[in-house]
């Protein structure tokens, strides 16, 4: 046998699409059993998203042409992969869908299968080009070992250019689905195969069209900012909003139509009440994922459906009542759990001790939309000793949960020198900065649903992710607080009876981890976050785990500076509740002095305590 006979027999053997398809993950497909049931869109809801998407990926005859790529993005939960997996089967149901790919949610699916995915599910689609493709392959068997830039130029660039060249071009415009792009397993592999698609969208080299479905993540939102790709790009935000609610009670009552013809009752059963889904839509906030979630569940559950969505809206009732109740019934959500789970596991180790610490002052203010008052960027950051660029850096990375609104917002303030501290400032002035400084300066932070909330304070459903249970938190809280507000004290000195800066300390900038633009301001600030800093301590005086060390060294503290920083930013004759050296009582200020009033008859502890600190 002559050597070009054998090598041509061996390369048979071993055909290029074979090893194609070994090259491919098949579970990603749109149809994949290992995605049944794949998330869908209930008819009659998401339509209006549904309707722009397929007419961007198929223009009305006519119309000009509507950009090369589509980025869909929203929060985690709120329905993307449904909108995506709606769109992907009547787009294939209309004959021009060319491939798709989900990302999988509960494992990084490896970036080097992308693109052989996509080009496998393309061949099964077009014979000519599968022929080409083939061809490629066998003449170089190490293509899949190559970048993914050359795997797309070799294999999806030229082989279409080619059959344009004869005449055989697949169509004009071809539709690929690309979803949960940011769980691909790694955020520059994430950034590449945008830029890779973007380049030939751009340079028009090939006739197919792309969109996009993922969370807002930075790395993402920034390749998407690029010049050249953000004018190629339609976008659209997917959020969580209220404005969905009216679609989430659809897929509400179809999803309890079907529970009832699955049992076999008539459909006109009284079940569940309109009292019912009200409750379930409004425990929701806008967020899909929180009733598929529940319908899963009463699905699923080996007990009567009835006694399923009575467990569910008895915990909905308790947690509005008291979310940290200990004697609440076990949370009925694990696969939400799991989802919440999954998104903490993926923080940086370095950074979870801070995440945990920001997450508990977060759900102390009941931060998220409709349970409360959000924190302003600054005061957050300033109180737990964060840079703007490690504050920035968290919130990158906790962008699923955390809903981050950086502002730039100046304030107007035309009656005051803003160079100067507060103490040249009037009352009137610093009053009227103290809400804005605390609320929203730099922006705000709160978590995107209230789900994610209680899931954190339930040591049941989180675990070792849960912020009301932290081993050692306490201990270290109280050392983070007492050590901060020492180092904020030094930088302070009485001038006669005056509190000013010490000699030596140009302005208040110098103490905050995250300053402000002008002194008035940072000098508000600054107060105001040693008179927290200081309170907290206060409050955790009488608790068992804090170390006896800490609590002598600060019992020995002096505090005079602490206490006229409360009675000039806080000037009131309103008392105000509080606990001092772990006694009950309350806090009133009389012409710039502060008085206690405790409400135990027993004073042995509290003198012996005061005895030490004088």
């Amino acid at each position: 046998m002559i050597p070009g006979q054998r090598r041509c027999s061996y390369l048979y053997s071993h055909q290029g699409i074979d090893i194609l398809r070994e090259a491919s993950n098949h579970d990603a497909a749109y149809d994949s059993s290992a995605r049944d049931p794949p998330p869908q869109c209930f008819p009659g809801t998401r339509e209006q998203y549904i309707e722009d998407i397929v007419h961007w990926a198929v223009p009305a005859i006519g119309a000009n042409d509507p950009l090369s790529l589509f980025w869909m993005k929203g929060p985690a939960g709120v329905g993307k992969s449904a909108v995506a997996q709606t769109c992907v089967e009547r787009l294939k149901e209309m004959g021009k869908l060319g491939a798709a790919f989900f990302f999988a949610t509960k494992k990084r699916d490896k970036a080097t299968q992308f693109f052989p995915t996509i080009i496998y599910q393309l061949s099964t689609e077009f014979p000519d080009y599968c022929d080409l493709v083939d061809q490629r392959i066998r003449r170089d068997r190490t293509i899949f070992s190559k970048t993914m830039a050359a795997q797309f130029k070799t294999l999806i660039v030229k082989p279409l250019q080619e059959l344009e060249e004869s005449g055989r071009s697949i169509g004009k415009r071809i539709a690929i689905f690309i979803d949960g792009l940011d769980e691909c397993e790694s955020a520059d592999s994430q950034c590449d195969i945008i830029k890779i698609i973007a380049a030939a969208a751009r340079d028009g080299t090939t006739p197919l069209c792309w969109a996009f479905f993922s969370r807002p993540e930075s790395h993402i939102e920034g390749t998407f900012a690029i010049a050249d790709i953000v004018q190629i790009t339609c976008t659209t935000l997917l959020p969580i909003s209220r404005d969905a609610d009216g679609d989430i009670e659809l897929y509400l009552r179809g999803g309890f139509e079907n529970i009832l013809r699955r049992r076999n009752i008539p459909l006109k059963t009284q079940w569940p009440s309109d009292d019912d889904i009200r409750i379930l839509v409004g425990a929701a906030h806008g967020l899909f994922i929180y009733v598929a979630t529940a319908l899963r569940v009463i699905i699923q559950s080996g007990t009567l459906p009835e006694d399923s969505l009575r467990a569910i809206i008895t915990h909905i009732s308790d947690c509005d009542n008291d979310p940290r109740t200990k004697g609440a019934p076990a949370y009925p959500f694990a696969e939400l759990d799991a989802f919440y789970t999954l998104i903490m596991q993926r923080i940086s180790p370095e950074i979870l001790p801070t995440v945990l610490l920001l997450y508990r002052m977060l759900g102390t203010w009941n931060s998220y939309p409709g349970g409360g008052r959000t924190r302003g960027v600054l005061f957050l950051s300033n109180v737990l000793g964060l840079s703007e660029l490690k504050l920035k850096l968290i919130c990158n990375e906790l962008s699923a949960v955390l809903q981050v609104h950086i502002s730039d917002q100046p304030f107007l303030i035309h009656t005051a020198d803003t160079s100067k501290p507060f103490q040249h400032a009037s009352f009137e002035i610093v009053e009227a900065l103290g809400y804005p400084i605390n609320i929203w300066l730099g922006g705000s932070l709160s978590f995107y649903h209230k789900s994610f909330y209680d899931f954190l304070v339930d040591s049941t459903r989180s675990g070792v992710f849960c912020i009301t249970d932290l081993a050692g938190y306490n201990d270290t809280w109280f050392k983070h607080c007492l050590e901060t507000q020492l180092k904020y004290q030094e930088s302070y000195c009485f001038r006669d009876s005056e509190l000013v800066l010490a000699p030596g300390v140009l302005d208040s900038s110098s103490s905050l981890s995250y300053p402000y633009a002008n002194e008035l301001v940072n000098s508000i600030l600054k107060a105001r976050v040693l008179d927290f800093l200081h309170k907290s301590c206060l409050s955790l005086t009488s608790i068992p785990e804090i170390s006896p060390q800490l609590l002598q060294q600060f019992q020995h503290a002096d505090f005079r500076k602490c206490l006229y920083i409360n009675t000039i930013m806080f000037k009131t004759n309103r008392p105000m509740n509080t606990i001092m050296w772990g006694y009950p009582g309350h806090t009133k200020f009389i012409s710039g002095t502060g008085l206690f009033q405790h409400y135990s008859h027993d004073l042995s502890g509290f003198a012996h305590q005061f005895r030490q600190v004088s």
